[in-house]
């Protein structure tokens, strides 16, 4: 891997950390170093990518607290800042090469050569060659093909409507260095003049405050090159499939027109589906029947990666299928035009629940597979929201909401407004449809109104149109959000809050003697019995010296499986029963606890003999054989529940991840394996779902 210097203003932030002795905000950094939020959130990443090649762990951060290094963090990044150098001007990451090469083969109305991309990103011609590798595969995953023809250039083949929303997937994931002012170019692409760009962004504007919405943060600057870009190529856009009259008779239509109207009349319509994206439902705009079947079998695909994933199963699992079919038949048009609509609990949702999400983002790569389009963060959290809810669905401790419905618009609408709201969250129990004349009937057996119509009572009430918009579900989501943290305010000082503060502030070895004494502290029941939460618990926590081992000679998989649980067996975590469950799961499903190439994590089901919370690992040498698959390294694990082991899941994905694989297969003994997994329990933050 090529190491790529740090420019110094990112040098001079990675100082200002490692010298800081308390948890510094965001907005504290973006203040010092005279840069916007955004600019400092892109900074930390490339910073956060530079540590990782030097491997060392990221700069922690989180979004309640701030950012912050560690002691032992700050000693090697400045023993490795000591010894490195510092460019003054701005460095492109490989990242950030890619982005550019892909947005400029997409965007460009003239032949792109190799020298262009040279210039573009200032890298040799053969590191461009290198990079196109990369670009290709990325356009592959969409169904895109990049070629390139002596008198053309590189370009990209494949439906324009899947390049566009391409394009504004990997435009989006730039502005950040466009807009910090450290990225210049004197390159003509379109998707790179500032002017044009600008001028049609005040345009989008206008229509913003003629229409009194506030569109997602980097969405009027997107769509504005993208407009740019539609104008520079003029192709010629079929809206085939699409009932453009109910476009057309918007509001938002009307202003493109009259703001736009020197665009196509079917791109001023493909604008207005942008505009109208987050406010209506798209698929009601678009002939979907041929597409409505596939949509299950994908999300039964997407369900069954997350349960491989997080090792699980999911009880009521056809009914969550049913739901994220139900979703992805509102949500795949959007993808398809590249309609960003963002997620205003997206920030809660990935710092409530990062395990579930960075789980949820592996297993979404199925979407992006099979649907090949880009799958944005927002609609990550969506998903995360959908597994979360039917994962905590059987917990006794889990709020229940009462939902009452005011419809009085007819039996068909009342009965299409219920469906829609039931799919919408598990944890939503419909009371029952009325009208209003009935409501007062019913305001002690409820939480809150979800109405149609202008309701005056003491319970809350959430307006909605008889076919729920995109807009209502999120106030609906937002009702539901806002009181699961209600009810954490009043729960008082927790172990979780304690931990938060002091655990960056003392060493690994301290840290888990703190973790014990404070644990028995809240908690007087044994550690071991009752995990705290199920973020809470790492992979770290439950796997020692003592439950790892190599096994010499092994006869097959069937006494590997008995070999690894045997300490488990011993110490009365888990009954002879699991081991039983564990082999005839195998013998039922096939080598499925193959989860990488040498690497096997053998689980049953809590219900199947489970006393604690547990992990084994051994080595074998020579390797075992599962159906004739070689496996070399061996885990147990024993869940004692749905969730509380998902982040020893997160943990265990990073253990055997790409860049640690070969480390990890080459390694025999306790200390190596244990120290492999003390990287990934600091490593922090979530998967790059698109690399």
């Amino acid at each position: 891997m090529t190491l790529w210097q740090l420019d110094s203003r990112c040098v001079a932030m990675l100082k200002y950390l490692a010298d800081s002795e308390n948890v510094q905000t965001v907005h504290e950094i973006a203040r010092i170093f005279n840069i916007s939020v955004r600019s400092v959130y892109y900074d930390l990443g490339k910073i956060n990518d530079w540590l990782q090649m030097h491997h060392i762990s990221p700069v922690l951060i989180e979004r309640s607290r701030g950012v912050y290094v560690t002691k032992i963090q700050s000693e090697k990044i400045k023993a490795l800042l000591h010894n490195s150098e510092s460019t003054p001007y701005y460095v492109i990451s490989p990242k950030e090469r890619h982005r550019l090469m892909l947005c400029a083969v997409l965007s460009s109305a003239d032949p792109v050569y190799i020298d262009l991309l040279s210039q573009l990103c200032d890298v040799s011609r053969n590191t461009v060659f290198n990079d196109l590798r990369i670009v290709r595969e990325k356009l592959n995953r969409y169904g895109l093909e990049l070629n390139f023809e002596n008198q053309q250039g590189y370009f990209v083949n494949g439906p324009l409507f899947q390049r566009r929303a391409v394009f504004l997937y990997y435009y989006g994931q730039l502005l950040p260095l466009l807009e910090s002012g450290s990225y210049c170019s004197t390159s003509e692409l379109a998707f790179l003049d500032h002017v044009a760009i600008d001028h049609i962004a005040e345009k989008l504007r206008d229509i913003e405050r003629r229409l009194e919405v506030s569109y997602v943060e980097g969405m009027i600057h997107a769509l504005a090159a993208l407009i740019h870009v539609i104008l520079v190529r003029q192709d010629v856009l079929d809206l085939q499939g699409i009932d453009t009259r109910e476009i057309t008779d918007t509001k938002e239509y009307l202003l493109v027109h009259e703001v736009m109207d020197f665009l196509p009349p079917n791109e001023q319509i493909y604008v207005a589906m942008h505009l109208l994206g987050s406010r209506v439902q798209i698929n009601a705009l678009y002939d979907s029947r041929a597409e409505q079947p596939g949509l299950v079998a994908i999300a039964e695909e997407l369900v069954m990666e997350f349960e491989s994933l997080a090792a699980l199963e999911f009880d009521e699992r056809d009914e969550l299928i049913s739901h994220i079919a139900s979703h992805l038949a509102v949500s795949i048009y959007r993808y398809k035009f590249g309609i960003q609509i963002g997620n205003p609990l997206m920030a809660d949702i990935i710092a409530s629940y990062p395990d579930l999400f960075e789980l949820t983002s592996k297993a979404a790569r199925i979407l992006k597979d099979r649907l090949r389009v880009p799958i944005p963060d927002a609609e990550i959290a969506y998903l995360t929201m959908h597994l979360g809810g039917y994962l905590r669905r059987n917990i006794q401790t889990q709020h229940t909401y009462r939902v009452l419905i005011v419809c009085p618009n007819g039996v068909s609408t009342a009965s299409i407004l219920r469906g829609e709201v039931e799919a919408l969250h598990p944890n939503l129990q419909i009371v029952d449809v009325v009208g209003i004349d009935d409501i007062d009937n019913y305001l002690s057996q409820c939480d809150f109104i979800i109405s149609t119509v202008d309701v005056n009572t003491s319970i809350p009430v959430i307006k909605v149109k008889p076919i729920i918009t995109e807009d209502d579900r999120l106030r609906i989501l937002s009702r539901i959000v806002k009181n699961n943290q209600f009810k954490k305010l009043q729960s008082g000082i927790t172990y979780e809050a304690v931990m938060g503060v002091v655990g960056p502030y003392v060493d690994h070895e301290q840290l888990k003697r703190l973790k014990k004494d404070l644990y028995e502290l809240f908690n007087p029941a044994p550690m071991v019995e009752t995990p705290v939460r199920d973020t809470s618990i790492r992979l770290e926590d439950v796997l020692f010296a003592n439950r790892i081992s190599t096994v010499a000679a092994c006869p097959g998989w069937i006494e590997a499986i008995e070999a690894v649980s045997e300490i488990l067996l011993t110490e009365s975590t888990i009954e002879p029963s699991y081991v039983e469950a564990m082999i005839a799961a195998v013998h039922r499903y096939g080598p499925y606890i193959i989860v990488r190439p040498d690497v096997a994590i053998a689980h049953a089901l809590p219900k199947d003999g489970v006393n604690a919370l547990s992990v084994a690992a051994s080595f074998f040498d020579p390797p075992v054989a599962i159906n004739g698959r070689p496996v070399k390294l061996m885990f147990v694990l024993a869940p004692i529940d749905k969730s509380s082991h998902l982040g020893i899941m997160k943990d265990f994905m990073r253990v055997i991840s790409d860049d640690r694989l070969e480390s990890i297969l080459d390694l025999s003994d306790q200390n190596g394996l244990l120290r492999l997994v003390r990287e990934a329990t600091l490593q922090k933050g979530t998967v790059d779902v698109d690399d």
